[in-house]
């Protein structure tokens, strides 16, 4: 009886740690996707498309049309040649330049930034994996010896050797005293 407990309790254990493994992996394969979108999403995204670098071009794009048509007319007004005008909105452009290279930069900074984030968030899908894995090897070791341990009790239980070849005892025994199990 205490055997047969004990597989029962043994095999629904394994049923109910195998869902539960089930799920988990389930769980974790989830994170990795949603991990991979995440990174994918930050890392490959338009960086002069976002709200921040769009606002500073058009700051500087107001500030350098706002330069030329002064250029102009102090041109105009003091008789400049076409050459100093030109000259002056060639400054214009550098200040453009400086600051799409700023963009740019922190664009660099950005990537590396969604890179470092991404590596530490895959270690530590990795790390979670490792631990499930270890978790399913001591299981898998437990259920062993489980099994190696039922084994060695039902042959404990056995009265090897030890049976009587005397007819007249076994005939003595009374079956309606011994229990029924109805299963």
């Amino acid at each position: 009886m205490t055997g047969a407990l004990g597989l029962y309790a043994g095999v629904k254990g394994m049923f109910d740690s195998a869902n539960a493994a089930n799920k988990q992996r389930r769980m974790l394969s989830d994170a990795k996707a949603e991990e991979d979108a995440w990174f994918r999403r930050n890392y490959y995204g338009n960086y002069l498309d976002s709200s921040m670098a769009r606002a500073a071009l058009r700051r500087v794009e107001k500030t350098l049309h706002r330069a030329n048509n002064q250029n102009r007319a102090r041109a105009v007004v003091a008789g400049e040649t076409p050459e100093l005008a030109l000259a002056r909105n060639e400054q214009g452009l550098r200040s453009m330049e400086n600051v799409i290279g700023n963009i740019t930069e922190n664009d660099t900074a950005r990537k590396e930034r969604v890179e470092s984030a991404h590596r530490a968030n895959v270690n530590a899908i990795r790390n979670k994996e490792m631990a499930m894995l270890q978790d399913d090897e001591q299981v898998a070791n437990n259920d062993i010896l489980g099994g190696a341990q039922l084994i060695r009790n039902a042959v404990a239980g056995m009265n090897w050797g030890k049976q009587n070849s005397d007819k007249k005892e076994a005939e003595e025994v009374d079956y309606g005293k011994v229990p029924r199990w109805d299963w």
